[in-house]
């Protein structure tokens, strides 16, 4: 199970059952799935539920909080992922959760991290860039919401970007 991570705002920790409600409602939010190509929509608190009971390592899932409240999501598995609730969006959450998971990822290994960004969600790819991520390849993969293909461009770091960048 992965430790919390305390930021300047916020706490990066393990998910709770407890949280199936407050994942449910901030990413079952259409403006928020529409970004998130392997979100079902609507999301139910038994999808995040779900979620949840998959086995983890290291930094795969976590739920992002401010002042105790649950604001989104963030993790490592293949690839660095991260969603807010939209009432969070625009504060820099993203990138704060997403700097504390990749300076504890490099940390740990010097295998590149890789990450992207739905073409079009011009947020999320600022905050990639901010990072230090470089653009790889464009790729298609499928939308549980739109039940069609949608183009992603894929991000890699390596290690020496994010310590050039740090």
């Amino acid at each position: 199970m992965s430790e919390c991570i305390q930021t300047q705002r916020l706490v990066l920790r393990p998910h709770r059952a407890e949280d199936a409600g407050a994942v449910a409602a901030l990413i079952g939010n259409h403006t928020v799935a529409r970004w998130l190509p392997g979100v079902p929509h609507p999301y139910t608190e038994a999808d995040a539920l779900a979620f949840f009971a998959r086995d983890r390592v290291q930094d795969e899932a976590l739920v992002i909080t401010l002042n105790g409240e649950l604001i989104g999501g963030c993790g490592i598995d293949e690839e660095l992922g991260y969603w807010l609730g939209e009432p969070f969006c625009g504060h820099g959450y993203a990138s704060e959760a997403a700097r504390a998971l990749i300076e504890r990822y490099f940390a740990r290994t010097q295998v590149p991290l890789m990450s992207g960004h739905r073409v079009g969600n011009a947020a999320s790819r600022r905050v990639l860039c901010g990072l230090g991520f470089a653009d790889a390849d464009l790729v298609w993969r499928h939308s549980l919401l739109e039940s069609a293909e949608v183009e992603i461009q894929q991000m890699v770091l390596s290690a020496e970007q994010w310590s050039a960048a740090a």
